[in-house]
């Protein structure tokens, strides 16, 4: 995916103007300047002189004469398709022809205008438009890329324990018909067997998680206590064979989607427990108003701690610092927390306690926010004294 897509990241727009006709240069750069968005325009007459100035500068915009010097600007579509693939090419041409239009479509163009309807407005419409375009391509680029994460994934974390189950199964087949079976080395084959498929299912579980936390959802105001008291239920195995303390302060009134929120917290108290060698793991989840209208939500532990050098890496998919022999994981856990707290319009992150562990904070929406009418401060869910759970 090209990195040029400066309408998409905020920074100026790069508008290539192609036109032999200075009084019609002038007029695209008066009506891109009426948008009020900020932009840099390279004027050239021809199209071997645009395509030299696509080897210096990489634009966002081009917006092509039909009639050109030398190649016309259907061949000038072409080449610069052909040059720049992520290119939002606009064909333009006095008489409004639909001929030249669906010509320049089937060239590469993204685009048709005549030009006396060349002014701010609908330069405009155009840029919005080629940001749309340019954000859907931008999304589709990380689609691919998370779908061959998945793919290596998928082979390497698949194929090993389903190689290692049909050893067991070739060695306990073997024993079984040579009337030589030890029942103790089947009993205990099966029971790795059964491990192997824990773990296959658990990837699968995993990434479906990771892929469902972008569906469409509908946002509501959400009790966060009520989405803790949820989450520490689906943990609630995990909290009593470890014996561990998870206990949160007076929580807020969110803007959110429960479920996902729940997963959220799931995950992270569920790491803070995992990654822990203490022999009492202990998190704690408070809450502090943040600008904006939004709250800081922190989730502390004792755990085994983050090196700082690592605190951005982990949010990575598949990102693991650990060997699965010492703890067991997909990697995915916390790009899902980051996903997911993207859809919120909030933010992760995570630092290193002073006393050990890690604090992660993420930042939600208050209902009073940008997402509904109206204003006043974030409001309090009151509560009783810290819960704890054991």
């Amino acid at each position: 995916m090209s990195e040029g897509l400066s309408h998409v990241s905020g920074e100026a727009l790069a508008v290539l103007i192609i036109d032999d006709d200075a009084g019609d240069r002038r007029q695209i750069g008066r009506a891109v300047k009426q948008t009020g968005l900020p932009c840099e325009c390279v004027e050239t007459v021809s199209v071997d002189l645009a395509l030299a100035a696509c080897e210096r500068k990489t634009f966002d915009l081009a917006i092509v004469d039909y009639h050109l010097p030398g190649r016309d600007g259907l061949e000038g579509v072409a080449a610069l398709h052909e040059r720049c693939p992520d290119l939002f090419i606009v064909m333009a041409t006095g008489q409004g022809d639909a001929t030249v239009a669906t010509e320049a479509m089937k060239r590469g163009a993204s685009d048709y205008i005549a030009k006396h309807n060349i002014h701010g407005q609908s330069i405009g419409r155009i840029i919005r438009y080629a940001r749309k375009k340019a954000a859907m391509q931008l999304a589709l680029a990380q689609q691919r890329e998370e779908l061959e994460r998945f793919a290596d994934v998928l082979v390497h974390d698949l194929k090993s324990p389903i190689s290692s189950i049909r050893g067991f199964a070739t060695i306990i087949s073997h024993a079984v018909k040579s009337g030589k079976a030890d029942l103790n080395k089947i009993a205990d084959y099966c029971e790795r067997v059964v491990h192997l498929g824990e773990r296959m299912v658990a990837l699968v579980d995993t990434l479906h998680e990771y892929t469902k936390s972008e569906a469409q959802v509908e946002f509501e105001p959400v009790i966060l206590t009520l989405v803790v008291e949820d989450a520490l239920s689906n943990l609630d195995q995990i909290i009593s064979k470890r014996g561990a303390r998870v206990t949160h302060d007076e929580l807020p009134l969110v803007f959110g989607h429960a479920p996902l929120l729940t997963q959220l917290l799931q995950n992270l108290i569920g790491n803070g427990i995992k990654y822990c060698e203490a022999d009492t793991p202990m998190v704690h989840i408070s809450a502090g108003p943040e600008e904006d209208g939004f709250w800081r939500i922190s989730v502390r532990d004792n755990g085994i701690g983050i090196s700082e050098e690592f605190q951005q890496e982990i949010f990575e998919p598949f990102k693991r610092l650990h060997d699965r022999g010492k703890f067991e994981g997909t990697g995915l856990g916390l790009a899902t927390c980051k996903k997911i707290v993207n859809r919120h319009r909030g933010r992760i992150w995570c630092e290193s306690n002073q006393d050990g562990g890690t604090t992660f904070n993420f930042s939600l929406p208050s209902p009073a926010s940008g997402h509904q009418a109206g204003g006043g401060a974030p409001e309090m869910i009151a509560q009783h004294d810290p819960v704890e759970t054991s």
